[in-house]
C-alpha cells in the first residue's frame, strides 16, 4: 500500500473522506431515521446512498494506494553519461528514454512525477485529492472515484431538494444539514464532472494531459490513426462487458499486469 507525506495530498484525502462520511451521516440520521423511518421509499434510498457512497470510499482507495504505474528502478547503477552527452541517442525508436533524475530506462509515454520522485508510466497528472498519480494501472479506479462522486452528488442534491418540498416544516438542524448537503453537492459534483470530462477525452485521443502538453510538432504535423474507441477504453477498464467497467477490481488478466511490469526491469 503507498502513501506519500505530502502536506497538501493529506488535507485533500481528509476533506475528501469527511465530506463522504457527513453526507452519509445527515442523510441517514438527520434526514431519512427522523422524516422517512417507516417508509419503504425512505429504506431505498438509504441503500442507494450507501452504495453510492462505499463504491466512492472503494474506487478512491484503489486510486489512492495502489501502483500507478511506477517503472522499476535498476537494480545496479547503470552509466548513461554518453546518451546523456548526446541528446540523440535519448529516444530509441520505439519511444524509450533515459530520465535524467530517476536513472533509469523508461518506456514510452513515461513521465517523472516530481512530488512521487519516480517516474510512471502513462503518467496523466499527479491529483492531490488522491495523494497519488494518476498512470496506467490505476486511471481506471481514479475514473470511477470521480464518477461515484459525480453521481453521488446528482442524487443527494435531487434527493435533498425533494425533502424540502415534501417536508416544508423541519428543524433547525436539518435545514443546516441540508444546506450543508447542497452545497457540497453542487461545488464537488461540477468539480469532478469537469476533471471526468477531461479524463474520457484522454482516453479517446489515447493522450494524456502530459502527452498533450509535450506533444512535439513532428507529431502534431502527422497525427497517427486511432484504434476504436472500444479498445482504447479496454485499455483502461479491462475486458467484459461495460457493465463489468463500474466494478473497482481489476479486471486485467494478473499475469498481463505481472508480464508488463516485469518487461521494463533492467
Amino acid at each position: 500500500m503507498l502513501f506519500r507525506k505530502d502536506p497538501c495530498g493529506i488535507i485533500c484525502i481528509t476533506l475528501t473522506y469527511t465530506m463522504l462520511i457527513h453526507c452519509l451521516y445527515a442523510i441517514l440520521f438527520v434526514i431519512i431515521i427522523p422524516l422517512l423511518t417507516e417508509s419503504l421509499f425512505g429504506t431505498l434510498n438509504a441503500l442507494i446512498v450507501c452504495t453510492f457512497v462505499t463504491l466512492s470510499i472503494i474506487s478512491h482507495a484503489r486510486a489512492a494506494y495502489s501502483d500507478p504505474g511506477f517503472v522499476p528502478l535498476p537494480k545496479k547503477g547503470i552509466d548513461f553519461s554518453d546518451m546523456k552527452a548526446n541528446e540523440n541517442n535519448k529516444q530509441n525508436g520505439e519511444g524509450w528514454t533515459v530520465c535524467n533524475r530517476c536513472d533509469t530506462y523508461r518506456p514510452a509515454r513515461s513521465h517523472h512525477c516530481r512530488i512521487c520522485k519516480r517516474c510512471v508510466r502513462k503518467l496523466d497528472h499527479h491529483c492531490p485529492w488522491i495523494n497519488n498519480c494518476v498512470g496506467e494501472f490505476n486511471q481506471k479506479y481514479f475514473i470511477l472515484f470521480l464518477f461515484y462522486i459525480g453521481v453521488t452528488s446528482l442524487y443527494v442534491l435531487s434527493f435533498v431538494i425533494w425533502t424540502l418540498i415534501v417536508f416544508p416544516h423541519k428543524t433547525d438542524t436539518q435545514i443546516i444539514h441540508s444546506i450543508i448537503l447542497c452545497i457540497e453537492s453542487c461545488l464537488f459534483g461540477l468539480f469532478v464532472v469537469a476533471i471526468f470530462i477531461d479524463q474520457v477525452q484522454s482516453i479517446t485521443s489515447d493522450r494524456s494531459m502530459i502527452d498533450a502538453l509535450k506533444s512535439s510538432e513532428s507529431s502534431r504535423g502527422s497525427p497517427q490513426a486511432l484504434p476504436p474507441t472500444k479498445v482504447l477504453f479496454r485499455k483502461v477498464f479491462g475486458p467484459g462487458s461495460m457493465i463489468f467497467w463500474l466494478i473497482p477490481c481489476d479486471l486485467k488478466k494478473s499475469n498481463q499486469i505481472t508480464d508488463s511490469q516485469n518487461m521494463y526491469h533492467v
